[in-house]
């Protein structure tokens, strides 16, 4: 195992994370547990690796910041509660840790322990995709998703060919749909909530 040195990142590292990219260092759950509460860094926990996230591009985070203020009026005046980031989504307790762009919660929150920023029972998950992060989050993050019994639905907002896709939760155990939007003009579909994607995409910076 590459040694952690308390994660200490290395300047060629700390270089990798400002220009956006992504870096996985193999590390136990008590390590990363050490690491996540004395990094200023956007972290996760999967499959034995800490998954530390680059910088986010402008777009990125005005798509997140847009999105969220769609969702919050979307659900204002019902049990539900929208989060950005900051909230860590917890999985089998010890399992996994992650955070979705923006995490809907419905109902009362179920906090990991004594944690009151780490949540167990998320009901909508939406991601804003990144070159660096595509494959994790279309890859190991939404299966470990799909796994948690309270996701409904998962989001992947793709900026660069300006598409959404939308995963929704069926019946049937395991199985899932997925909806690709890609018409400017076609009224996107989140949990009942329906906007155009051109408004999603619209008067982004260059």
């Amino acid at each position: 195992m590459e040694a952690l040195e308390k994660i200490q990142l290395s300047e060629e590292r700390i270089k990798s994370l400002e220009s956006g990219k992504l870096i996985a260092i193999p590390a136990t759950w008590e390590e990363f547990e050490d690491f996540l509460v004395e990094t200023d860094y956007r972290v996760e926990y999967h499959n034995g690796k800490i998954i530390i996230m680059g910088l986010a591009t402008l777009i990125h985070e005005i798509l997140v910041t847009r999105l969220a203020y769609f969702l919050t009026g979307y659900y204002l005046g019902k049990l539900f509660y929208v989060a950005g980031s900051n909230a860590g989504i917890r999985k089998d307790g010890r399992k996994g840790h992650y955070n979705g762009d923006i995490l809907v919660i419905k109902g009362k929150p179920d906090y990991q322990g004594k944690s009151k920023s780490i949540i167990t029972n998320p009901y909508l998950i939406v991601e804003v995709l990144s070159p660096s992060t595509l494959d994790h989050d279309l890859g190991a993050k939404r299966r470990k998703y799909e796994q948690m019994d309270t996701v409904q639905e998962i989001v992947f907002v793709d900026p660069v060919d300006k598409e959404v896709i939308v995963c929704r939760r069926t019946e049937q155990a395991n199985v899932w749909t997925e909806t690709l939007y890609n018409v400017p003009t076609e009224p996107v579909n989140i949990d009942g909530l329906k906007v155009p994607l051109a408004e999603i995409f619209a008067d982004l910076p260059a």
